[in-house]
């Protein structure tokens, strides 16, 4: 298509991914936060983000590389696919699905069956420490995301 990067396209295009990346990260790493909420003791903030209907925001990150893509396809064609910088993207959303689905997701839903069950305290709070870590790693992937994104290191 090759409209160039100083299409109107390709800005409202940059903004969608953009906000993909914020929302869908940010979402996860605020389960994160609560989660870190609920050990030893947990908060009341927490209790309620957990019992709260949600989890829909943190799925923004499966819409980041398909605005990445389009961009790339819009702006300067599929040649830009074997830039270091796009495969570095590319490896670095792959790895935060895997983290997502594999630690973040899966003890969020458990948090949220157990959490206000004063029986399951413990389970929570094994569950609240696997989802902690994983939200920490999404916030590693995240920063290595920006920073290649923002540097397009390899070429632009």
């Amino acid at each position: 298509m090759d409209l160039g990067s100083k299409s109107p396209i390709y800005d409202l295009l940059l903004l969608a991914h953009i906000v993909a990346a914020i929302g869908g990260f940010g979402a996860n790493g605020l389960a994160g936060v609560y989660a870190g909420q609920l050990y030893p003791t947990a908060t009341d903030s927490a209790t309620r983000y957990f019992t709260s209907p949600r989890f829909i925001a943190e799925k923004l990150i499966y819409l980041v590389p398909v605005f990445g893509l389009i961009m790339i396809g819009v702006s300067r064609g599929t040649s830009e696919l074997v830039k270091p910088w796009v495969l570095t993207g590319i490896t670095a959303w792959v790895a935060a699905i895997a983290v997502a689905q594999t630690l973040v997701w899966p003890n969020e839903r458990k948090i949220a069956k157990l959490v206000g069950s004063a029986s399951e305290v413990a389970a929570v709070q094994i569950h609240a420490k696997k989802l902690a870590r994983g939200a920490m790693i999404l916030d590693l992937i995240f920063m290595i995301a920006l920073v290649t994104m923002i540097g397009q290191f390899g070429g632009k």
